[in-house]
């Protein structure tokens, strides 16, 4: 089988040149305008180490001249599509595992286009022609190679079969697909720098070495790389949002709006099979003004009323001295600096028992992603335990104020309330349950004893 890849490398920092071409000669950096973290920095910047996630105060101090520009997450999620549907004329099934990142097999083109030559040029001036914007593209007889070479093309590259190894010789180890930083820790360590250095290792001193679920790092820089093509689509960033008919100056019908938009949020993280990580709530004033506030989902969740009540909180935050004409919900299935990576489905929704492949399944993919040490910590962890917490009650003796590492708390909203009996015949357990919103926006869960002392509940769920 032969692999098409198409990439747009950098494909929010390019849209935004495209929208000024001034910025191409500026350090540019494109943060998120909830919580002003890094969405993507330019490559200059990236080389010396500023990666997504960065808080913005952490870049100006390792480079105080850099451009910082506020992302528009919602354009570069269509021009992905855009480049999606133009790849999607010239074949089927495309799998997309990052933004501007596109896999295809050539198996069925080949008998339309005279040679891959003719096929990825034809690609790349359909792409130019409607988007002006410079993808490059690679075919090659693996995934791993393939994509290597669209990083190295200009603006196209065909590896013959069986050249792929003396193709990423040269290439350094960082073009491995998330290396663990142990294994490149080690193998700099051995004086090897490159995917040439690492193939002329013999295979079975590479798995004694750093153990069989590492060995197809090895395969792929001999050039082998077994995946097969499987039509995906990366987790994007999902967007909602409602433009109000009459402008909105009371924040009960504005709850009652972005309670709807948080329902179809849950419907539409279910579908995909996700879980949100972090909610953002925007809002756009009369006079085009702009708030953004974000939380994060803990635990992450699909679920409705989690969800409904981090967005009701999110709004109540919100201080808008104009009437509201626009209410925006974004939610992040994974991490933003997560990159590259797709969160782990541990089981089919389904399935109602669990079979024993099934956990094996699971602890194996899980020692792949985060190593053996963290499956021996897990089975070993215990619930923890209460803390014990300075709590201000008002005179129904409901918690108006708490106080949790010397910093002070206003609750700001209680969700629920539910008292605990048991264990009457013996030691009787008797608690009043809160789940409040507190000033800093978290969510928690406190109670009191029958003695009255108060507790922050940090049992797991």
């Amino acid at each position: 089988m032969r692999i098409l890849c198409m990439i747009l490398d950098q494909l929010p920092i390019e849209v935004e040149i495209q929208r000024n071409p001034q910025l191409a000669k500026k350090p540019l950096v494109l943060l998120r305008p909830c919580n002003q973290r890094v969405l993507m920095a330019a490559k200059s910047l990236h080389d010396i180490g500023i990666s997504p996630g960065e808080l913005r105060r952490n870049v100006e101090q390792r480079y105080p001249n850099a451009f910082f520009l506020t992302a528009t997450e919602s354009l570069y999620q269509k021009k992905h599509t855009k480049l999606k549907n133009i790849l999607g004329r010239f074949c089927a099934n495309i799998e997309s595992n990052a933004l501007g990142e596109f896999f295809t097999s050539t198996t069925m083109l080949s008998k339309i286009f005279k040679s891959e030559d003719d096929l990825s040029t034809k690609v790349v001036q359909q792409i130019v022609a409607e988007t002006q914007l410079p993808v490059t593209v690679a075919i090659a007889g693996n995934k791993f190679t393939a994509y290597c070479a669209s990083l190295q093309a200009n603006p196209t590259c065909i590896i013959p079969t069986g050249k792929e190894a003396d193709f990423l010789a040269s290439l350094p180890l960082t073009y491995l697909i998330n290396p663990p930083s142990e294994l490149l820790r080690r193998l700099n360590i051995f004086g090897i720098k490159t995917l040439g250095e690492f193939a002329q290792l013999p295979h079975g001193s590479v798995v004694r070495q750093f153990g069989p679920e590492l060995a197809h790092f090895h395969d792929m820089a001999c050039g082998n790389d077994n995946r097969i093509l499987n039509p995906f689509t990366y987790p994007p960033t999902i967007i909602l949002s409602k433009t109000l008919p009459d402008s909105l100056s009371n924040i009960q019908p504005a709850q009652n709006i972005l309670q709807k938009l948080t329902a179809h949020l849950s419907q539409r993280l279910k579908q995909s099979g996700y879980h949100a990580n972090t909610l953002t709530l925007s809002t756009t004033d009369e006079e085009e003004h702009s708030q953004h506030i974000s939380a994060s989902v803990k635990p992450p969740t699909s679920a409705d009323i989690p969800l409904q009540h981090i967005s009701s909180n999110l709004l109540s935050q919100l201080t808008n001295t104009s009437p509201i004409v626009k209410i925006e919900l974004k939610a992040y299935p994974l991490h933003e600096w997560h990159k590259n990576t797709h969160q782990i489905k541990l089981f089919e929704q389904h399935k109602n028992k669990y079979s024993k492949h099934h956990i094996q399944k699971t602890i194996h993919s899980l020692k792949q992603r985060f190593g053996e040490h963290a499956i021996q910590f897990a089975d070993t962890l215990d619930p923890p335990k209460p803390k014990k917490l300075q709590v201000h009650c008002d005179t129904t003796g409901t918690p108006n104020k708490l106080q949790i590492r010397k910093q002070t708390h206003v609750v700001k909203y209680i969700h629920q309330h539910w008292r605990v009996q048991s264990h009457w015949w013996g030691k009787p357990i008797e608690r009043d349950y809160y789940q409040v919103n507190i000033s800093d926006g978290r969510l928690i869960t406190l109670f009191c004893d029958h003695k009255k002392n108060w507790f922050l509940d940090r049992a797991i769920h």
